[in-house]
């Protein structure tokens, strides 16, 4: 009997799409964080033959009968969030294409549009998980009235006076789905991304990509949309049911086929 088979791949296909579902919800508020994308896969289907085979010319007629559908990938929505306006001056939203680099405590550069950066102790621009923003930028103890102009020139008063600190960089790639998500918000290329081409904000890279400008005192919010969230969540559950149902029902037929006498 292919009911269970069929409506048992169902069951763990909608599971998955409500993990994934969740997830963004949990998310709606995290900035910079990118809406995972479930896609699914129709399984291997089988061709069927009735008992009253039935022929046109030469040819049988049959029919293609699906086994279920699978879980094919997990993709990510990259459509550029809101910028929300913040107090902070190193709150910085990327309006446009690109990412902020950082280096992770292992050592591997890594890349992210959640802009919310601090001065750690060592006096380097870093994320609010340590990270290091590359390359380095380094702002002096008691620094004040600092600002991060849109091409990403950094700026504030030391001892008096006004002086540059740093240069800010954003880097972007011919096919950014190919990035790898990684926690915290992270990305990090792969094969399918392509190399990183870095530049000044607002710049244009090589096949006229154009890079995004800083706003300062501005985060990128999350672009998880939670009333279109809900409603997918709704009908994955009523899909899940569905197929859950179908088990049961499959369940009772095999148990009227066994208690059958000859």
């Amino acid at each position: 009997m292919r009911l269970v088979g069929t409506a048992a791949s169902g069951i763990r296909a909608q599971q998955i799409a409500i993990d994934i579902i969740g997830n963004n919800l949990a998310n709606v508020n995290t900035p910079g964080f990118k809406a995972n994308q479930v896609v699914f896969a129709e399984a291997l289907s089988t061709e069927m033959r009735s008992g009253n085979t039935t022929t046109e010319g030469n040819a049988e007629v049959t029919v293609d009968v699906g086994a279920g559908v699978l879980f094919s990938a997990s993709g990510t929505n990259l459509q550029q969030g809101n910028l929300g306006q913040t107090d902070r001056p190193l709150d910085l939203g990327i309006d446009g294409s690109g990412y902020f680099q950082v280096i992770t405590p292992d050592g591997q550069t890594s890349y992210t549009r959640a802009g919310a950066f601090q001065v750690d102790e060592a006096g380097q621009l870093a994320d609010m998980q340590g990270n290091i923003v590359q390359p380095s930028i380094s702002i002096p103890s008691g620094a004040t009235d600092l600002s991060v102009a849109s091409n990403g020139r950094i700026t504030g008063v030391s001892d008096g006076e006004r002086m540059e600190f740093g240069q800010l960089v954003l880097a972007a790639f011919q096919n950014p789905k190919g990035l790898q998500r990684n926690e915290n918000n992270l990305f990090i290329p792969t094969v399918n991304s392509g190399e990183p081409q870095v530049g000044q904000p607002g710049s244009v890279l090589a096949g006229d990509q154009v890079l995004g400008t800083i706003r300062g005192q501005s985060l990128e919010q999350s672009n998880v949309d939670l009333a279109t969230s809900m409603t997918d969540l709704i009908q994955v559950q009523r899909a899940y049911q569905v197929n859950a149902r179908l088990v049961q029902d499959g369940d009772q037929m095999w148990g009227i086929a066994n208690s059958m006498r000859r």
